[in-house]
């Protein structure tokens, strides 16, 4: 399941130049419009079209072609307005799904790290002040705990909507009610989804870390939105694909 997948991921980014270098442009172009106060609130929106309207094409037309790899290469080249705005309802509804699960998602590692004491961990080690090794660990597990349940959930979540959901209103739905939808745990639940989501989601490790060398270094500032959209695009493609197999085997 994760060879299929990176393997769809490699193909909509390298064997689809045109609408993937138009996408990359208009990201960093959106990025550096974020730092003008009278565009900053229309380019960060905008950006946030621009990374899930390729993703939501790409697995669109992966389901369209019933998995069929040869289906999926062919069916994606296609010129960017068509990329960008074949499913523009579907990509708003992802949007908005997308950020009530996250505010979600912050108050799930609001509970977790309050419960287990992280802040009193961080305060003494922000502060300077002596540290317990043992909390630290403790506080380095749970926010692994965190970000494993958000990777492996939310990709699954946008598979089952794209696969159930239908225009604006039928993605919202699927995507949101994926939260409790017993088929949506059964396939949490299945290993081969487990083992799969696993290598994935360190491989998306990879890239989050190397926008950390992006924080350090800010002349490499114009590559964090390209990070972020082969990020997201191989961890919800990996979504797609594997809900489907699952729910389709």
């Amino acid at each position: 399941m994760w060879r299929e997948s990176l393997t769809l991921w490699k193909l909509s980014l390298v064997h689809n130049p045109l609408p993937v270098t138009v996408v990359l442009l208009l990201l960093v172009f959106l990025n550096l419009l974020t730092f003008l106060p009278p565009f900053s609130l229309m380019a960060v929106l905008f950006n946030y079209y621009i990374l899930f309207a390729y993703v939501v094409f790409a697995s669109k037309k992966f389901l369209e072609c019933g998995g069929d790899t040869a289906c999926f290469e062919s069916n994606i080249r296609v010129n960017p307005f068509k990329a960008l705005f074949s499913y523009l309802p579907e990509t708003i509804a992802v949007l908005i799904a997308q950020f009530l699960l996250t505010l979600l998602a912050f108050v799930f590692a609001l509970v977790v790290f309050s419960v287990g004491g992280v802040w009193s961990v961080l305060k003494p080690l922000l502060g300077g002040g002596e540290v317990s090794w043992t909390g630290l660990l403790v506080s380095v597990l749970l926010a692994l705990f965190v970000y494993f349940s958000v990777v492996t959930s939310f990709p699954m979540f946008f598979g089952r909507a794209m696969l159930r959901g239908k225009g604006f209103s039928g993605t919202l739905r699927s995507f949101i009610t994926s939260l409790y939808a017993e088929i949506s745990w059964r396939t949490m639940l299945s290993w081969e989804y487990i083992k799969s989501s696993f290598v994935i989601s360190l491989i998306a490790l990879g890239f989050f870390l190397a926008h950390l060398l992006v924080a350090v270094l800010p002349p490499l500032i114009v590559v964090a939105p390209v990070l972020t959209f082969v990020t997201l695009h191989l961890l919800y493609l990996f979504g797609t694909v594997s809900v489907f197999r699952l729910l389709r085997s």
